[in-house]
């Protein structure tokens, strides 16, 4: 079944982190994830993400959405209303 966790997701390829993790600086090239959800999906997506993404500790940010497209945010509510 599906979770409807988030409506879309985009991947963005080549993105170049460099981190500081357990005392050494890291150089990594990495896959920006930007997955559109609602605040009330956030908490559930987020456990999903930490169960299958690889990090011990994956960057997971929920940016606030101020304004948008109301026929866009209409859609990602139904596209996440699982």
């Amino acid at each position: 079944m599906k979770k409807q966790l988030a409506a879309c997701v985009n991947l963005i390829p080549a993105v170049e982190s460099i981190f500081c993790w357990e005392g050494k600086i890291c150089n990594e090239s990495e896959v920006l994830a930007v997955f559109k959800t609602t605040a009330e999906r956030f908490d559930e997506l987020e456990r999903e993400l930490q169960a299958l993404h690889p990090y011990d500790v994956p960057e997971l940010l929920a940016l606030p959405v101020g304004a948008g497209s109301e026929a866009y945010l209409k859609w990602v509510r139904t596209g996440t209303a699982g």
